[in-house]
């Protein structure tokens, strides 16, 4: 059983802020290659990641700005600031059997640096991020088979998406994962195969328990 983790507010918990400092990184990005006013970046932005499913693809896409740059820019922090080594989440992966792998729409380097942190990098097979399946990352449908793709996974209905936001997790499932949304912060997706309040949770999720 295959299992591909969103990274950020699945892994850890949001409540640590460093999605809200990658956030104010976004902005300040923006302003400098858009000619856009401080109090309109929200709605910019809002209007990018709507239509693209981030940020800096639309960034990218639509006004010319180096993506690699931004990614970079946007991530160029020390992580070690925001979390800590997890190691009842370092069991709860190892007890799980199947390969599993990050499957982010943040930078690669970036992602290795937050497993790191973690303590659970060596409980991942791979990594894929925001380059892999750049221009169209989650929840397009094309991200997840580009995933599907990168790691030679044939049988879509034996993988197992976790993630937090509600539209990844029904982008998910309408792909043909097993799709489960993590965390408190959004009101559970209809179309949520599974739920649970934190990542430590996962093996009470019945279809795991005979996995382990």
């Amino acid at each position: 059983m295959p299992f591909f983790f969103d990274l950020d507010g699945t892994l850890y918990d949001n409540r640590c802020g460093m999605v809200d400092h990658i956030n104010r990184l976004i902005e300040e990005w923006i302003m400098r290659v858009v000619p856009v006013k401080k109090e309109d970046v929200a709605s910019f932005r809002h209007d990018l990641f709507t239509r693209y499913g981030g940020t800096l693809p639309g960034l990218a896409v639509e006004y010319g700005s180096d993506y690699y740059a931004s990614l970079r820019f946007c991530h160029n922090f020390r992580v070690e600031d925001f979390v800590q080594p997890d190691p009842v989440l370092h069991e709860t992966l190892l007890s799980l059997s199947g390969r599993k792998y990050v499957f982010t729409t943040g930078y690669r380097f970036y992602a290795v640096r937050v497993l790191k942190a973690l303590g659970i990098l060596e409980c991942f097979d791979g990594i894929i991020d925001a380059v892999d399946v750049f221009p169209a990352p989650k929840p397009s449908p094309k991200a997840f088979r580009r995933a599907l793709q990168i790691t030679a996974e044939e049988d879509v209905s034996r993988c197992v998406f976790l993630d937090d936001q509600p539209r990844n997790v029904a982008a998910g499932h309408n792909e043909g994962f097993f799709s489960v949304q993590v965390g408190t912060e959004y009101a559970v997706d209809p179309y949520a195969d599974a739920w649970i309040p934190c990542i430590h949770d996962l093996l009470t999720i019945p279809q795991f328990q005979t996995e382990g």
